[in-house]
């Protein structure tokens, strides 16, 4: 009988979080170029949209509590 070790179940847990990372992207991806293939007029913006699937827009909690809306973001004005 053949025990499987706790550094073989890690590296299997670290694998499987991986994979479904890696599938999570595929379908946002995949979706965005569902949508964009319609509505873009060129390959850069049909691309530029695939690219920022992934991305989340910022909450209003967000934008509350960043550093940025303390400071100016161009200090040469």
């Amino acid at each position: 009988m053949y025990r499987i070790t706790e550094k073989e179940i890690q590296q299997l847990s670290a694998t499987c979080l991986s994979q479904i990372k890696s599938d999570d992207l595929y379908r946002l991806r995949n979706d965005a170029k569902l949508r964009a293939v319609n509505t873009t007029k060129s390959y850069e913006e049909f691309k530029d949209i695939v690219d920022a699937a992934h991305l989340k827009s910022l909450s209003r909690y967000d934008k509350m509590n960043s550093q940025t809306n303390k400071s100016r973001w161009n200090s040469q004005i």
